[in-house]
Order: C-alpha cells, then structure tokens, then sequence
C-alpha cells in the first residue's frame, strides 16, 4: 500500500466509511510502527477538529452498534481496535480502537426527565459500562443490549439481552428491575451478574452481595450472596457457586468450570469477534474447567485448550475457524 493510500484509509476510516476489506488491510498495515506513528498523528488531528460533521454509520461483521444520540459521552479512549461510530449530535463523541479489549463509558444526565427510552448495544469484541442517573452501574458484556427507560420516584426498571453485571445503588423507596425474555430480577440495592443470551441453553444470575428477588412465570425465587439461579429449558436450580466466575469478564479473567465446550466457543466468538464452527466428532457434549486472561489471543486461548481437551482446529477464513472434537481414533 502506497502512502497516499494509506493517508486516504485513514481518512475514510475515522469518517466511518471502511468496508470490511479494507479494515482488515489497516489492521495488517499498522504492525509496521513507522505506519502506527503516522496513524497515531492522524488520529490526533480529527480529534482536536474545532467542529465535527455527523459522520456515516459503519457496519461491521453483521453487527449494527447503534449509539443513542441523548446525552452520551465518552469518559475513555482505549486503545485502538476497531471503529463503531454513529454520530448524531456532538454529545455523542466515542471512538474506539483497533486492539482487543476496548472499553467505552455511557454516562446518562441526571437532568434526563421526560420518559423517552435509551438503547445501549456493545458488539462483538466489546464491553462498555452504563453510569445511570441514580448511581448504578452496569457493566454491558460483548454482543449485549441495555435498554434504559426513565426512573421515576418508586421505580427503576432496566430490560437486557445478553450478559450485564449490576452495581445497584440502593433505594428502598424505588425497587430496581432487571427484565429478561424470562424473569424479572428485582433488587432494592445489590451487586449481581445476569447472563441472558438467548443461545448459550440456558441462563444464569449471580449474586455476589445483597439480595434478589427473581420472579419467573411461576414462582418466585430469593438468591443469597454466593448463590446462583440456572434456568434451562424453563427447569429452574439454585446452587451454591463461586461469583467470581461468573463476573471474572469485567476484569478480563475467564475462569470456568465444567462449562460445556459449545457454550465456551460461542464466548469466544462474543469476546474475540470471530466465528467458530464446532464439528463434535464424539456426539457427546465436553465440559472444559481453566483459566484464561482476554490479554492472549484467540490461537493462544485455543491452543491452551487443546492441551486439557481433544479438539484440533484450523483457520478457515479471515475472521472464521473450525474446532472438530476428536475422538480416541483419531487422537
């Protein structure tokens, strides 16, 4: 790539108008440090721009991120790994970055009144936090959607899809509700992680502090801190387990236990943005127990696997890999 190609990459990139292939290319280009310096220099021109045009919207890997145009704000700059933007008023300042692991901070105004509802979506590769106007936090897992509706004096009630940890200032005057496609999780001040993506087979909520308040269609349950609700196929089981594990993604630490290998890949996929096709040559679900930091890479992350688990895997396409499960014949 010459450089007037490469300036004009740039160019394109921070307006939000890469396709997919020439995203991969800036990917590769910026390993040369000479390219990131120059990349780096770019990158701090746009930003010191004394007015900034609403720029295109950029669709990558089937995901639309759609960030809400009311009072948002960026509170941090990770580093660079890719770029989602949507802007729509100036307000609405957020770049994100080309490496794994980038993070983006959503701050809603407290002097928001009126009932108007505010979506929140981290893609794939992703995670962001949500700062709510009574002091909660909520922490938005990779490929997940927070939908914020206006507190009123007695009620706070957010909906989710996909995995969120709950920091939940308390307020005995105004319960907080948590609205999956299952339950309602109902907590008045408390600290919790809900895992709710509608593929994974089953759902779970955590509790590490606190109490919760889980009402299903049927029954209602009270977890206490160290317990967890698994709802499979509509069955419900509370079990004592270790929080920490379940909320070990919003540090970047992975720990599991005995979670079934299809569950793990479709993590991989939401963490790392890519695509796993998962070939069980044994027809009989594996379970996988370890440790893994979202620092190492994907190949490194597979690579530790093999090692505990009979699976070899191949590269099939840019962002697309294929684990087959090995049976004792072919080991």
């Amino acid at each position: 790539m010459d450089i007037q190609k490469f300036k004009d990459i740039i160019s394109r990139y921070f307006r939000g108008q890469l396709i997919d292939s020439e995203y991969e290319l800036l990917i590769n280009y910026l390993q040369d440090k000479n390219n990131y310096n120059l990349f780096e220099k770019a990158k701090l021109d746009w930003e010191n721009q004394p007015e900034i045009d609403e720029l295109g919207y950029l669709n990558l890997n089937r995901l639309n991120y759609h960030i809400n145009k009311q009072r948002t704000i960026s509170t941090q700059r990770p580093i660079i790994r890719r770029l989602w933007i949507k802007y729509t008023s100036v307000a609405a300042i957020l770049v994100f970055g080309l490496l794994l692991g980038s993070t983006v901070t959503w701050l809603i105004s407290k002097n928001k009144t009126n009932a108007e509802q505010l979506v929140f979506e981290t893609p794939r590769g992703h995670k962001s936090l949500v700062k709510l106007p009574d002091g909660s936090e909520v922490w938005l897992n990779a490929n997940s959607r927070l939908v914020y509706n206006s507190f009123s004096s007695n009620r706070r009630q957010v909906e989710l899809t996909g995995e969120a940890f709950f920091k939940v200032a308390r307020n005995e005057n105004a319960p907080f509700i948590v609205k999956t496609d299952e339950c309602e999780i109902e907590v008045l001040g408390t600290t919790f992680n809900v895992m709710a993506y509608n593929d994974f087979g089953h759902k779970e909520i955590t509790l590490l502090s606190g109490k919760v308040n889980v009402h299903t269609e049927n029954a209602e349950h009270v977890l206490k801190p160290g317990q967890a609700m698994i709802m499979t196929d509509h069955k419900i089981q509370v079990v004592d387990v270790n929080p920490n594990q379940a909320t070990g993604w919003v540090v970047n630490k992975f720990e599991f236990k005995n979670i079934t290998l299809s569950e793990l890949m479709k993590r991989l996929e939401n963490w790392y943005d890519v695509d796993i096709t998962l070939e069980n040559n044994t027809g009989k679900e594996i379970n996988f127990t370890g440790t893994f930091k979202n620092e190492e890479t994907i190949w490194q992350v597979l690579d530790a696997i093999k090692i505990y688990t009979p699976i070899s895997y191949k590269k099939t396409d840019l962002r697309q890999i294929k684990i087959i499960v090995l049976n004792k014949k072919t080991i």
